[in-house]
């Protein structure tokens, strides 16, 4: 004999399927906003991770139980509650205002809201399970330069390599809100230990970047302090990309940089295995370090680049070397004509900055 399932068990099965596959399934750990309570929601959570997803989107449906898992191992946890962070989830599709006053331009998106602050928040860019989700935003609400008390640690984050900042002083409120304003791109330490100093090999009172390319050891040679800001700024930007740098496909850690927040023009070598064109263009690009993010892609190792930018033509084509760059911050592309050398680069980087160049058709 078939049990008999009532009309409203029915629709109550029916509802909780729609919430599971919508991405949205009512939790007490993940906050539900809507275009009334968003606002309150950040001046009540001073480190705020929101969610903007679609009830269609499939990636949407698979981060659900793991943002869910997030949420409730951050709220248990008492280094989250006193950094203030809270996950939330909003349906973009209904309240579309939002989605659009910050820039969701895709599913899902998740924005970083610090400070209980609406303005410019920051897009999350890190794991999709639930142990990296909580362990990324431990990370993230910390405070952005950290002290380094041990010469084991110094060690440590020298052999892990990518590009630390070091401060070898005691740390005032302007280093630490230059730290947090580019905590995204690099990582910054500060230690008064003359141990810790010996290890890092910086000296008592500077401003040190630590690499794995070109220069290892970079020293500021400027003031420190408020007033200096700027300038040490200006130093660490552009000391921390590599001129030229090769992005493989894949390589999560490089996309980063030509992605960042800060939306620095990006000037690309579409280029082969053989590098042709890379020393013209590195000398014309040495000329905007700083200014300009400089990488390159192989046409034999991510073609998915040069199609992405309009380039799939090109490849495997004798006519490479190709010179791109990208406005990211008006979303215009610009096509070197003709051949790649130092001074036709310097030209095209030139014509750019004057506004003189017409950009490709989309």
């Amino acid at each position: 004999m078939v049990p008999s399932v009532s009309i409203l068990e029915m629709r109550g099965a029916l509802l909780l399927l729609l919430l599971a596959v919508s991405g949205a399934f009512a939790s007490e750990n993940v906050l539900q906003l809507t275009a009334e309570n968003f606002d309150e929601a950040v001046r009540e959570h001073a480190f705020l991770v929101v969610e903007f997803f679609a009830p269609f989107c499939g990636y949407c449906t698979a981060l659900a139980p793991e943002w869910e898992q997030a949420a409730t191992t951050l709220r248990a946890d008492a280094t989250a509650t006193a950094y203030g962070i809270r996950l939330a989830a909003v349906d973009a599709t209904v309240h579309a205002s939002l989605a659009e006053k910050f820039a969701v331009r895709g599913y899902p998106t998740i924005k970083i809201f610090e400070g209980h602050s609406l303005v410019d928040p920051s897009t999350y860019d890190g794991p999709r399970q639930a142990a990296g989700i909580a362990e990324f935003l431990l990370k993230r609400a910390a405070p952005a330069s950290s002290e380094v008390v041990r010469e084991e640690e110094a060690a440590s984050l020298l052999e892990a390599g990518g590009i630390v900042v070091v401060y070898s002083a005691e740390p005032e409120a302007w280093w630490l809100d230059l730290a947090k304003s580019r905590r995204d791109i690099v990582s910054w330490r500060h230690t008064t230990d003359g141990a810790v100093m010996r290890a890092f090999g910086v000296e008592a009172g500077a401003i040190t970047m630590l690499k794995n390319f070109e220069e290892a050891t970079t020293v500021y040679k400027g003031a420190t302090g408020p007033s200096s800001v700027g300038e040490i700024a200006a130093f660490v930007d552009y000391h921390r990309s590599q001129v030229g740098l090769l992005i493989k496909k894949g390589d999560r850690e490089a996309l980063k940089i030509v992605f960042e927040p800060d939306k620095r023009p990006n000037l690309f070598l579409f280029t082969n295995g053989k590098d042709n064109g890379l020393e013209a263009f590195a000398a014309a690009a040495q000329g905007v370090r700083g200014k300009f993010v400089s990488a390159r892609f192989h046409d034999s190792d991510f073609g998915d680049a040069f199609q992405h930018f309009g380039l799939a033509q090109y490849i495997g084509e004798a006519t490479l070397p190709k010179v791109l760059i990208e406005d990211r911050k008006n979303e215009k592309k610009y096509l070197l004509e003709g051949d790649v050398d130092e001074a036709s680069v310097e030209r095209f980087i030139s014509d750019f900055q004057d506004g003189k160049l017409e950009p490709m058709a989309k």
